[in-house]
């Protein structure tokens, strides 16, 4: 969302932010780059605000400022989840939470108005009101306690500096909240690609690239427009981005039973793909009361464990990548009937603006704004989201949190509506099984030609609904493990059309399959992989395209090197920059020769480069290549020699929100360093056409693995830290750990808890 504002490339800019950060440090004003405030003051800080705790309750903390709730009730278990959650991520809920509610312009100016417009239209909250009725009375109580741990540090903690720097003043908390930052956190992946397709429904070649689309798969990130053209991604499409990247949009899961590992035990790896923010987007707890005994991983505000571990049941997944939405085209009857509410923007530095919202019995009129760009006024379409829905995913996973068997999960997860997930499982009985976890329309299809609904059509398909009970569902497959990549799962009609390639579901059978029993180090090194042989098969495809039309010795030694390429996108490697700057220039060739110069985003999709590139290439003349190709080769030459390796142009820089402001940016960054990895690899950090130096800001941004041997086996490490207060050194202090591969250990035996968590609040008494 806040790319388009990123740091200045300038070197004096550079240098004027190096002050900045310099003389911020010194002077006490807390930064990212150089933060100030070490594990002993972070816990002053919380011992500071005099939390009263009943008896038999203790908060601990390991040197990672991990916390760890003990205690005797599970309100208790709840109150004290809510007081870590609000003095380790208070500012980026109250953040958040004005993100979910549409006041991005009171902490961003005018600039936001359109966007803001955009997400009151979406009404994350439209569910909420329903889903606190319907909630049983544990999980409300649950919740309840939980808002009341965030309220009771919300009053008391100082503001922090990107809450003053954004003019947020803290607010406190309702149950109501909770839910809307659930929902949130389950907005539809698909919207980025949604968002674009209506800006292009009218273009003249649509249809063709319509069922390209169908044909080859979408990422998570693609979107219909030009980027190398003049036009700017709409305001609507960089908002789905940013969402895309906040919830659970990607990922790898796989799940091994007790005969694939040399332990004799199921074994479960997580390996989620998001936005890799800070801070990131998950938190790291350990609970342990009367109903729960669990470790995992959180998103900030939603009191329940996405992915962990109990003494009986480890699980995780991915995301589903399922038709959760539709656009419906309304009819006049439709319109006639639509209802209208005037809603009021704040705006920082300037006046308020009204807005109007129209609402269908299909849902929100999305045309209505102006941030669709030149489809608004143009044609009148509304949502069909399955968040505005009553679905209940908070007992779904406080289900998961206390279940026994793997079949108790699957029973669980049909409370899911958003978003739709391939939830994997392991249980210490030894079965292993994966389900898919939405609520969705029962579909028949999708239409050929436009994938725009009809009203008639939209109202027969979302009159029924399918829950996790009527998809397919396995327990305990022959191979004896299961991976779930964002690939199409079995054969469901109506689930969806818009899934990622088999790249990374391949990659891991590969793996997998290569061995009998594998070793715990074997499957980490199998979550940090890199290689991608569709890489390698399409390098030398390319080399073999190239190769007739050269005669210089640099350029037929670039074509060797490729040919001989694994497909290993590490660090060090120069054969992946070599391939990389080829492809790009290829695919620029024929934007030039065949679309006038634009480059569909499509055409930047991995599926499309692995699966019709070379059938574009070839439908090109004898003559055409004999021209072109060898200054194709002579760029990718001239770009690979000056970077050298890949490490060097593709990094990872870890960014705060107020990172992407220019100058001051600098402030609110982590530094960079080499990413190995790429779109597809198992261990992903996602780019598009290489061109130059890359930054990534998606792909994999934490790690988990279980042993169901052993109660304390399991372990977790965030691209990031737990603290997500900006000027605190643990806000990236698990970087390190990241970077070398290790691990921080989340054990369930209360003796191993007291010798790894040694910082202390409250008394077992």
């Amino acid at each position: 969302m806040f790319k388009t504002l990123g740091p200045s490339r300038s070197r004096v800019f550079r240098a004027v932010a190096r002050l900045l950060a310099h003389a911020a440090s010194r002077f006490g004003w807390l930064s990212v780059r150089y933060p100030t405030l070490s594990l002993q003051a972070r816990l002053d800080q919380f011992n500071a605000l005099n939390l009263s705790l009943e008896p038999g309750t203790v908060i601990r903390f390991n040197d990672h400022f991990v916390p760890y709730v003990t205690a005797q009730t599970d309100a208790q278990a709840a109150y004290a989840l809510g007081l870590i959650t609000e003095f380790q991520r208070g500012p980026q809920l109250q953040f958040l939470k004005r993100l979910a509610q549409g006041r991005l312009s009171e902490m961003g100016g005018s600039g936001f108005v359109d966007m803001d417009h955009l997400i009151r239209l979406l009404d994350f909250a439209k569910a909420a009101p329903a889903m606190w009725q319907a909630m049983p009375a544990d999980s409300r109580q649950w919740v309840e306690q939980f808002v009341l741990g965030l309220n009771a540090v919300q009053t008391k903690r100082p503001r922090g500096v990107d809450e003053k720097l954004l003019g947020i003043r803290p607010e406190p908390y309702t149950p109501l909240d909770v839910l809307l930052l659930g929902r949130l956190a389950g907005a539809d992946v698909n919207w980025s690609i949604y968002f674009s397709l209506i800006e292009q429904r009218h273009n003249h070649d649509f249809v063709h690239w319509w069922r390209k689309l169908r044909q080859v798969g979408a990422g998570v990130l693609t979107s219909f427009e030009l980027p190398e053209s003049a036009t700017q991604p709409t305001v609507a499409q960089r908002l789905a981005d940013f969402l895309s990247e906040l919830g659970r949009s990607g990922s790898n899961a796989f799940a091994l039973s007790a005969h694939k590992t040399s332990t004799g035990f199921p074994l479960l790896m997580n390996d989620p793909h998001l936005g890799q923010h800070l801070p990131n987007v998950w938190m790291l707890v350990g609970l342990h009361s009367p109903s729960y005994q669990c470790v995992g991983l959180m998103f900030p505000g939603v009191p329940v464990l996405g992915l962990g571990r109990n003494p009986d049941v480890a699980w995780g997944g991915t995301n589903l990548r399922a038709a959760a939405s539709d656009c419906v085209r309304l009819s006049d009857d439709d319109q006639a009937h639509c209802t209208d509410v005037d809603t009021r923007i704040r705006v920082r530095f300037s006046w308020s603006r009204r807005r109007r919202l129209r609402h269908s019995r299909h849902g929100p009129v999305l045309t209505d704004c102006p941030a669709l760009g030149r489809l608004f006024g143009q044609e009148t379409l509304a949502l069909r989201w399955a968040g505005h829905w009553v679905t209940d995913e908070v007992t779904s996973f406080l289900q998961t949190m206390r279940a026994h068997t793997v079949s108790q999960v699957h029973a669980a997860m049909a409370g899911v509506g958003v978003t739709p997930l391939n939830v994997l499982a392991a249980d210490r009985h030894g079965n292993i099984g994966h389900v898919l976890a939405a609520t969705l329309p029962h579909r028949d299809g999708f239409p050929e030609e436009d994938w725009v609904l009809s009203s008639d059509l939209a109202t027969a398909s979302w009159s029924h609904r399918r829950c996790a009970n009527d998809f397919p569902q396995i327990i305990n497959p022959a191979s004896g493990y299961l991976v779930s990549a964002n690939n199409r799962p079995a054969d469901a009609p109506g689930l969806g059309f818009l899934f990622n390639g088999d790249d990374r579901v391949a990659r891991a059978q590969q793996l997998l399959n290569a061995k009998g029993r594998l070793s715990t180090d074997e499957l980490l090194a199998i979550q940090r992989d890199v290689t991608s042989p569709k890489a390698a098969m399409l390098a030398r495809q390319l080399a073999d395209y190239c190769a007739p039309h050269l005669h210089r010795t640099d350029h037929l030694v670039l074509c060797k090197a490729i040919t001989h390429w694994n497909g290993q996108y590490s660090a060090d490697s120069m054969a992946a920059l070599q391939m990389e700057f080829l492809l790009t220039a290829l695919v620029r060739l024929l934007a030039r020769l065949r679309l006038k110069d634009s480059v569909p985003s499509l055409m930047h999709e991995w599926t499309y480069l692995t699966d019709g590139l070379m059938e574009d290439l070839q439908a090109l003349t004898s003559a055409e290549r004999a021209q072109h190709v060898p200054a194709c080769v002579d760029e990718a030459c001239r770009m690979a020699q000056r970077w050298q390796m890949w490490g060097n142009l593709h990094k990872i820089r870890p960014r705060h929100v107020l990172g992407y402001l220019p100058i001051l940016g600098k402030l609110f960054s982590a530094r960079s360093f080499p990413a190995s990895g790429s779109r597809e690899t198992l261990m992903k950090n996602a780019h598009g056409l290489i061109t130059g130096f890359d930054e990534t800001s998606y792909g994999s941004q934490s790690r988990h693995w279980s042993c169901l041997s052993h109660p304390d086996a399991n372990h977790f490490v965030l691209l990031g830290g737990q603290d997500g207060w900006v000027g605190s050194q643990l806000l990236v202090d698990q970087i390190p750990l990241w970077q070398a591969a290790q691990t921080i250990q989340m054990p369930l035996l209360p003796q191993t808890v007291d010798t790894l968590f040694t910082h202390r609040l409250g008394t077992l008494e």
